[in-house]
């Protein structure tokens, strides 16, 4: 019971909550979920280092371009924006349908 419960490290607690009848909660860890939610973790470090890079191009043209080719280069970013909006909103309904398979 002491293993199940978690408490392997906490006797003391463990005697402690089984003596005065308290509630404990059985926590099971599934290593396919702890490893699902690290990928899931790493893409939306992914994501945020792509706004970052996103944020630093604007600058770039907006400092190296002349008028006449900044219009070019936003339409061309702006369509990477369009991806990269597709992208993300297929990732939240991933975690979504993650979530709820996982009970989370």
């Amino acid at each position: 019971m002491l293993c199940k419960a978690g408490l392997e490290h906490n006797r003391s607690r463990f005697i402690v909550k089984r003596i005065f009848g308290e509630e404990f909660v059985v926590v099971r860890r599934d290593p396919s979920k702890v490893q699902f939610i690290a990928r899931l973790n790493d893409f939306y470090f992914q994501f945020q280092k792509l706004a970052n890079n996103y944020n630093q191009v604007v600058k770039v043209i907006n400092a190296h371009f002349s008028n006449v080719a900044i219009p070019h280069q936003i339409a061309l970013l702006e369509q990477r924006t369009r991806e990269l909006k597709a992208l993300s909103i297929e990732i939240l309904n991933f975690a979504k349908q993650a979530k709820e398979w996982l009970r989370i």
